[in-house]
């Protein structure tokens, strides 16, 4: 989820992948990657220039999936927010 994430925010370019997940290993991140190809989620963009240059960018699918997640993290946050209102109020 995290490089859906992260290819959510622009983040588009290997190198720019690795930065943005710090611990995440090059061989992780393609394997990774390759993954949510072959499930339809991320596209690959390969460029004949000298250096070699790749980008991935998110599928029609990929994008739906992100607008979920995102709506998850909206909901996780508004619980957690509520639970720290909710305990606010108890200690008083």
């Amino acid at each position: 989820m995290a490089i859906l994430d992260a290819l959510g925010q622009g983040v588009n370019r290997p190198g720019q992948l690795l930065r943005a997940l710090p611990g995440l290993t090059t061989k992780v991140l393609y394997e990774r990657v390759h993954k949510l190809e072959r499930y339809g989620l991320v596209v690959r963009h390969s460029y004949p220039e000298v250096p070699p240059r790749v980008e991935y960018e998110l599928t029609e699918r990929g994008q739906r999936l992100i607008q979920l997640i995102r709506q998850m993290r909206a909901f996780a946050q508004e619980w957690v927010d509520e639970s720290d209102t909710e305990t606010i109020i108890t200690e008083k």
